[in-house]
């Protein structure tokens, strides 16, 4: 408030004593429609400083836009133009350092009855422009002004053939990643219950999209049970069972299909993998006592990655059958409401940091999502709503 006293007083400055009288009239008088007049007893006075101090008590939040009109009603329009810019850059601001604070709710663990935000907040064009700007040659650059572009895959088996692998609640995990994906201006092509071969077939065809050509990211979802086989991450199909060893897909068949040899469309774009399985049977706790392109220049075979898991090596993943997994709502809470202002990185780091924390996993139980081969280069920035 002190701010926009300042402001108005360095603008009604310009006023000689006649405008000045001309401009308490407005006020007693009222500058317009639906605005209660000032009454005149307290504007006895050809002081500035005790007109503005007037405004501002009877107008608390609105004493700069009506001292604008006030000016209009004047003819005063240079000096009412000058007024409203200088309250724009303030409001601007405010709203700037609002979005940058730390918001207390941001790093707390998810309450048992979570439910997504109905929008995400959206980035500042000032933001997005400052940060574009000034650090160009150390984030991705999106290909459009406006809105960031790209395809999304997303893979969700819910029903196996053995009943008792069924996950209930995985259904709420798409639907969510679905909005979100399409919130942040993916198209999102969707399959449910494939088969490990049909997981394959599904991220080779997608890596094909000639819709990569004029993209400038990409993310691929897989919701699925999971292990490891020779020491490598595996995602199970619907068919897998003990007569059934094999229905798989490698998670490091991801890599492969989206590389620069077999996807030289994505080169140079980001890649983002997130995958909610269990990559073991362990549980997580340990007691510790006492304590579109074409070049012909050589280019990096694999680069631009960055995949998420929802647990560690060898570690359990954990799914409520009603709100869905605990991964994806974290992934759903903290791009709702802090993607706008941080890197994809930093986001993963919130995510894990507010599952470390998680109150309902304690003692033995233990879940923390991690970061599997990260081969970003620069920062990678959503800019949600623009």
């Amino acid at each position: 408030m002190q701010m926009i006293s300042f402001l108005m007083t360095d603008v009604l400055e310009d006023l000689v004593d006649k405008e000045l009288k001309q401009f308490v009239w407005q006020l007693c008088n009222g500058v317009t429609a639906g605005i209660e007049p000032i009454p005149r007893a307290k504007l006895q006075t050809s002081d500035l400083e005790d007109v503005v101090d007037c405004m501002v008590k009877q107008y608390p939040d609105d004493a700069g836009k009506i001292a604008v009109q006030a000016l209009r009603n004047m003819k005063q329009n240079e000096l009412a133009k000058r007024l409203e810019l200088k309250l724009q850059e303030v409001q601007q601001s405010v709203q700037e350092e609002v979005r940058n604070s730390p918001e207390s709710m941001e790093l707390q663990p998810i309450q048992s009855d979570w439910l997504r935000a109905y929008s995400i907040t959206a980035c500042s064009q000032q933001f997005k422009h400052r940060l574009l700007t000034q650090e160009r040659n150390d984030v991705y650059m999106p290909t459009s002004s406006s809105w960031r572009k790209g395809s999304a895959l997303l893979i969700n088996n819910i029903k196996f053939d053995r009943s008792e692998l069924n996950r209930p609640g995985a259904e709420i995990d798409e639907e969510n990643m679905e909005w979100m994906l399409r919130a942040l201006g993916y198209s999102v092509e969707k399959h449910t219950n494939l088969s490990g071969d049909a997981i394959n077939r599904a991220v080779k065809n997608f890596s094909k999209r000639y819709e990569h050509q004029n993209s400038d990211s990409t993310f691929v979802v897989i919701m699925s049970h999971g292990d490891r086989f020779d020491n490598k991450d595996a995602i199970l199909g619907v068919h897998y069972q003990r007569k059934n060893p094999s229905d798989y897909f490698f998670v490091e068949n991801i890599f492969s299909h989206l590389n620069s040899v077999n996807c030289p469309a994505l080169i140079d774009k980001p890649k983002v993998i997130l995958i909610h399985a269990c990559r073991g049977g362990d549980d997580g706790g340990v007691y510790v006592s006492d304590s579109a392109f074409e070049s012909d220049s050589w280019v990096h075979k694999e680069k631009d990655f960055v995949c998420f898991m929802s647990s560690l090596p060898e570690i359990k993943a954990y799914r409520n059958p009603h709100n869905g997994s605990y991964f994806f709502n974290y992934i759903v809470d903290v791009f709702t409401t802090s993607a706008h202002k941080y890197d994809i990185m930093e986001l993963f780091r919130r995510i894990a940091s507010r599952m470390e924390n998680d109150p309902r996993f304690t003692h033995k139980k233990k879940l923390l999502a991690c970061i599997e081969r990260g081969t970003l280069v620069k920062k990678f920035y959503l800019f949600p709503g623009l």
